[in-house]
């Protein structure tokens, strides 16, 4: 089922969440509350089967705001996070989307590839870095318009393809340096070592010729 939430006043963004069924009582107890904090006027919870990037294709046909923000259901976001981006984006009109650095907290650490706690720092934008790695996370505020679809055949690193193919079309980010959110690994997940990370990588470098 995709649950659509929207109020008549708040921030013009869509927050679209894939809910993952065994994470519904974090979710609602942890990570809902924090999004509904944010004063967003729309948001989509997609608890339908199929992978992450299905029900965020699925939200987004859903979604109308002009401003859209993937969200994913272990994340717990500051109260003023999304208005933060926001404003970065009404400053910077030449700028398609706005990111930040986060906190990576690791509660079985054993199934995890970092196997512990970790803080990704956030780098300026760069183009060329971005075909070397991803420092652009899934929970990003983005222009509607710069939506391209997230790639359902992917197993892992979705979110670096995402940015890949937005950025490759010409469209630029800007980093808010001052934000950052935590990001909880509450189960091995996609980033399991039951995934192959050198099998994602060479997707995506044969994807996007890299």
């Amino acid at each position: 089922m995709i649950k659509v939430d929207k109020v008549e006043d708040g921030l013009p963004v869509s927050v679209i969440i894939p809910l993952s069924k065994n994470r519904r009582e974090f979710f609602n107890n942890m990570v809902l509350p924090l999004i509904e904090a944010n004063e967003v006027i729309e948001i989509i919870i997609n608890d339908n089967d199929g992978n992450a990037p299905k029900k965020r294709n699925e939200g987004f046909a859903k979604s109308t705001q002009p401003f859209i923000f993937f969200c994913d259901d272990d994340i717990l976001l500051p109260a003023n996070y999304i208005g933060v981006l926001l404003k970065a984006l009404e400053q910077h009109p030449e700028v398609g989307f706005a990111y930040t650095g986060y906190h990576g907290i690791v509660l079985h650490p054993e199934s995890h590839p970092i196997h512990g706690n970790f803080e990704i720092p956030a780098i300026e934008f760069n183009p060329q870095a971005l075909k070397y790695g991803n420092y652009i996370s899934t929970m990003s505020l983005m222009r509607r318009e710069l939506f391209c679809g997230w790639d359902e055949k992917l197993k892992r690193l979705q979110d670096w393809s995402f940015w890949l193919t937005i950025v490759e079309k010409g469209n630029k980010g800007i980093l808010v340096p001052s934000q950052t959110f935590y990001a909880y690994y509450l189960d091995s997940g996609i980033t399991s070592n039951n995934n192959s990370e050198i099998d994602a990588i060479n997707a995506i470098r044969i994807k996007h010729n890299l």
